[in-house]
């Protein structure tokens, strides 16, 4: 690796457009679970930004999102005084332009720029591990890989796609063997005991990399989506992306446009207490709980409760239930298996 990748500082590229309707009904269209505080005073979308706010290794942040939620970002930002390029699309099309618009952005800014596409709405419960793999993963894009994150497994997960190891590039970089899909639970313990690693759907890459290897399957999206960059527009300190050539670019995953198919991958092996908070199971395995399982997000009275979370921005409540498990917001009860 240069010496100039040595002291070369990170682009986090913060993707916060999404619904997050899979925690229902606290959160929705309106007011997704990247700006919901689920675990304490903080969002995850502010906690993300946090964790990559340490001037001496990260640059600037870009936040891509879009107009329904450009307030809630910018307050948000506020309350943590964190300051961001704030990229609004015009339209969701998946991952994969997303994060295009975003490396392309970043490129404009910094033309050797190496970017790290983090989802905002994920918790990780050790951010010194976290950085460190992202130290970790500077060096291997530095050396021209597309770099992913993968998470050692706690248990034989069904709700991740796993991500195989191949041979080592260096330190605790390993090639990409392949990646699979959401596995059942027989599948999901035979990768496990055979060393495969959760896929977070984090990168890091450098820009003009994405960009080739986007190319090579789909090169008139990236030219749609260069275009939209090009000629965005500036509206409050927003960078809005110009509808017309945003459109044009097709609906995808990065994983589908290009993780899949390069040949340029890697991984980064990491244990940082990582969650895509993906189910209100997730949510309670997360939470602080009493004695008997029990969790509460504001104020709440447990009677003869095991195993319940309550989750209310409002009112105090009293919540009995002997019943394995149960789920309540101020919104409306839901009963959510805890496993």
């Amino acid at each position: 690796m240069s010496s100039s990748h040595v002291s070369q500082k990170i682009i986090p590229l913060i993707m916060c457009g999404g619904a997050g309707t899979r925690l229902w009904p606290a959160s929705r269209e309106v007011r997704p679970k990247q700006f919901l505080p689920l675990f304490g005073a903080r969002s995850t979308f502010q906690d993300t930004l946090l964790r990559v706010s340490d001037s001496a290794l990260f640059d600037r942040p870009i936040v891509i999102t879009n107009a329904s939620y450009r307030f809630m970002v910018l307050e948000q930002l506020a309350e943590i005084g964190i300051e961001a390029d704030v990229i609004l699309e015009p339209m969701r099309r998946d991952s994969g332009p997303a994060i295009t618009a975003g490396a392309v952005f970043a490129q404009n800014r910094v033309s050797d720029a190496i970017v790290l596409a983090l989802a905002a709405d994920h918790v990780v419960q050790d951010n010194a591990a976290f950085v460190a793999a992202c130290r970790e993963g500077l060096v291997a894009a530095g050396t021209g890989r597309i770099v992913t994150f993968g998470v050692k497994p706690e248990r034989p997960a069904t709700e991740y796609g796993y991500i195989s190891p191949g041979e080592v590039i260096s330190g605790e970089v390993h090639a990409v063997a392949r990646f699979v899909e959401k596995p059942d639970a027989v599948k999901a313990a035979d990768y496990v005991n055979s060393g495969y690693l959760w896929n977070s759907g984090n990168f890091m890459f450098p820009a003009t990399l994405l960009l080739d290897e986007y190319r090579k399957v789909d090169a008139a999206s990236v030219e749609a989506i260069s275009n939209a960059v090009t000629n965005a527009g500036r509206d409050l300190g927003f960078v809005t992306l110009e509808p017309q050539a945003f459109g044009a670019a097709k609906a995808i995953s990065i994983d589908y446009a290009v993780m899949e198919k390069t040949s340029r991958a890697a991984v980064v092996p990491v244990s940082c207490g990582w969650s895509d908070v993906g189910s209100w199971h997730a949510v309670w395995e997360l939470s602080e709980k009493d004695a008997q399982g029990n969790a509460a997000h504001g104020t709440a009275v447990f009677e003869d409760s095991r195993n319940c979370k309550r989750w209310s921005r409002s009112k105090a409540s009293t919540i009995s239930s002997w019943w394995r498990p149960r789920m309540r917001s101020s919104s409306r009860a839901r009963r959510m298996p805890t496993g």
